[in-house]
């Protein structure tokens, strides 16, 4: 961007005002580009909001040419002040799905789908930072498709940039503790992220107050996941013996390809592995194992898109959930929020996750053993047990593999019952800054389905909730 433009953007940061200034993308594709990054900045000037609670929202660029979106909902609870509250960012799971529309409106943000309150919001107890990521999930975006990230250190490192820019708009959040909450593959990324923001805190290069992540229904060793969904299936009685043999055979010839280095392979493998369980269980939703998932994709797609759009979508929702969601952040949502007519949301999700897909089998079992060595950030994996595609049993193996100072004592450490309102909502192990959640009558999304076990887990992590 040239000198002049730079002062034009620097004139418009201090002159900003509760009016939008509608402006007029020039054909030239460079120029489009800077006149897409002003109707940002004006966007994010504004006095506008979705509903009546209040918020905050806006991009920061996290790269050259890459764009990240946030969405914050404060604290509703009685304080003198919301910094008072912890903050929570919330990381939808994919990769590729978005916080600020999934994690948002379907699972715990202050309005659902049909934008009636919700009760159980994390907002009663919290400030909740819906983040679209990876760059291209929900309304983040890149200019070329070449600026998305291959890898779990890329979105880390740009988590890191997103977080410093929310820290200079929003600068009363620097020292209030900050926890990362990550569902599926969401969790996945949440490891190292807090082994690139602790670096960065260390640095002094960010002001933030990371005291802890937790990993929900987290793709953390894919491998495992995959090898368990047979002995789940058999023991539930979802399969007979030959099914079982059948989604074995296949999960196995996805460990080989993963254990001989063919990454890429390894997933389309896995997707192979998820037609096989269809096939076996005629079509099991892989995000509750109770109920049938519906068919919505056409025939017509490869075992690996269907596992794609399901892994985007990251929750059971029925197609007219969806296109309902769908038809709500690119109409309502985006005309509020003043995104720019340009940007598309989700349009670029299916981009993001095969972009990663090389990347998707890899397990982040060492950083998760590098933060429980070397930092005393709260680490905590929580599981329903209804779920197939991130089941408990493979949690459980990785678990217990784990090389830290307590992984013996939290191997016999007590498993305690979760009780809540005289009703057991699941089961709980810690030891140090490490604890395991077995959360009752859940799927995929804890929050969504057993709100009062998640309190359970919120109240461990935060003391709140």
């Amino acid at each position: 961007m040239s000198k002049m433009h730079l002062a034009l953007v620097a004139t418009l940061r201090r002159k900003c005002s509760s009016s939008f200034i509608r402006v007029k993308t020039a054909e030239h594709y460079n120029m489009s580009f800077y006149i897409l990054s002003l109707a940002i900045l004006l966007s994010t000037c504004v006095n506008a909001q979705f509903g009546n609670f209040k918020q905050n929202f806006g991009y920061v660029n996290v790269r050259e040419g890459a764009h990240m979106f946030y969405w914050l909902f404060y604290t509703t609870a009685s304080v003198t002040n919301y910094t008072e509250r912890p903050l929570i960012v919330w990381l939808q799971g994919g990769p590729g799905g978005s916080s600020t529309g999934v994690g948002n409106f379907e699972i715990l943000g202050p309005l659902d789908l049909s934008l009636q309150e919700r009760n159980y919001t994390w907002v009663n107890n919290f400030n909740v930072l819906f983040v679209d990521n990876p760059v291209g999930t929900g309304f983040s975006y890149v200019e070329d498709l070449k600026h998305l990230t291959k890898t779990n250190d890329e979105i880390a490192l740009d988590f890191v940039e997103l977080m410093k820019g929310f820290y200079r708009s929003n600068p009363e959040f620097e020292g209030v503790p900050l926890y990362i909450f990550g569902q599926s593959y969401g969790g996945k990324m949440a490891i190292d992220m807090g082994i690139r923001m602790r670096e960065a805190e260390k640095a002094g290069t960010i002001k933030s107050n990371l005291l802890g992540i937790a990993m929900g229904n987290a793709w953390i060793h894919p491998v495992d996941a995959t090898l368990t969904w047979g002995p789940l299936l058999l023991a539930a009685g979802l399969v007979d013996q030959e099914g079982y043999e059948d989604i074995q055979a296949s999960a196995r010839e996805a460990e080989r390809l993963f254990n001989e280095g063919f990454y890429w392979n390894s997933t389309l493998q896995w997707a192979r592995t998820q037609q096989v369980v269809f096939r076996r269980t005629t079509r099991v939703d892989f995000y509750n194992i109770l109920t049938k998932m519906e068919v919505f994709l056409p025939d017509s797609l490869s075992a690996y898109e269907i596992a794609r759009e399901a892994m985007i979508r990251d929750m059971p929702t029925s197609t007219r959930q969806q296109l309902n969601l769908t038809t709500l952040m690119n109409t309502e949502v985006k005309a509020a929020l003043r995104i720019p007519e340009e940007v598309e949301w989700g349009s670029q999700s299916s981009d993001v996750f095969d972009t990663l897909q090389t990347d998707f089998m890899k397990p982040v079992t060492e950083g998760i053993e590098k933060l429980l060595n070397e930092t005393n950030i709260i680490l905590m994996k929580y599981n329903g047990n209804l779920d197939l595609i991130c089941d408990t049993p493979g949690q459980l193996l990785w678990v217990d593999r784990l090389k830290w100072s307590g992984a013996e004592e939290f191997r016999n450490t007590e498993r305690r019952p979760i009780w809540e309102n005289d009703k057991l909502e699941g089961y709980y192990k810690s030891f140090g800054n490490f604890r395991f959640f077995w959360i009752n009558v859940a799927g995929h999304s804890v929050p969504r389905d057993n709100p009062a076990g998640a309190n359970a887990f919120l109240r461990d992590m935060t003391s709140f909730g």
